[in-house]
C-alpha cells in the first residue's frame, strides 16, 4: 500500500520479541526475574515504560521508518508478584532488559514467640523454590538447618551445665 499524497503517517504494528530469564548468580535468598524485549532499530528516546496503580507496566514504542511510516509496538506485562520499587529497566544496544525482584523471596526464615528466651524458627519455601530446586540444594538447605538446630540445642545444654 503506498502513502503517496497522504499526510498520515502508516503504522506498521509488531509484537517484539520476549525472553525471560533468571538472573545468574542471584543469591539462594533473592529471587530476580529478567525479561529482555529485542526492539532493534529502536533508540531509547523512542520506548516509554509506564507503571499504573492495576499492577500492570505498559511499555510502547514507535520509530520513524522514513517516508511517514513508523514502527510501533505496546505490550503490557503483569508485575503484581514483583517488588514495583525495585524494578530497574535498562536499554542499550536495541535490547530493552528489565529486572524484577519477586515479591516473596524463595527462602524465608521466620523467628516467633513472645517470650525473648524462646523463639521458634520457622522455614518458609516458596512453592516455585520447591518445584524447581534440584535435590543437591534441597540437601544442602536441610544441612544448613540441622546445623542452626544442633547450634541453638548445644547452646540451649551448656546454660543448663
Amino acid at each position: 500500500m503506498k502513502n503517496e499524497g497522504r499526510s498520515e503517517p502508516l503504522y506498521d504494528d509488531f509484537e517484539p520479541y520476549c525472553e525471560w530469564k533468571k538472573q545468574s548468580g542471584a543469591s539462594i535468598l533473592d529471587e530476580v526475574d529478567i525479561l529482555e524485549i529485542q526492539l532493534q532499530g529502536f533508540k531509547k528516546e523512542d520506548v516509554k515504560c509506564e507503571m499504573r496503580k492495576d499492577g500492570i507496566l505498559y511499555i510502547s514504542g514507535e520509530h520513524p521508518m522514513g517516508k511517514n511510516q513508523i514502527k510501533r509496538f505496546n505490550k503490557k506485562i503483569d508485575v503484581s508478584k514483583y517488588e514495583i520499587k525495585g524494578i530497574e529497566a535498562q536499554f542499550e544496544g536495541g535490547k530493552l532488559q528489565l529486572r524484577l525482584p519477586c515479591k516473596y523471596p524463595p527462602i524465608t526464615f521466620l523467628a516467633i514467640g513472645k517470650d525473648p528466651n524462646y523463639k521458634a524458627l520457622i522455614l518458609r519455601l516458596s512453592h516455585k523454590f520447591v518445584k524447581g530446586t534440584t535435590s543437591s540444594a534441597m540437601a544442602l538447605v536441610l544441612l544448613l538447618l540441622l546445623g542452626v538446630f544442633m547450634y541453638k540445642y548445644l547452646e540451649c545444654i551448656s546454660i543448663q551445665n
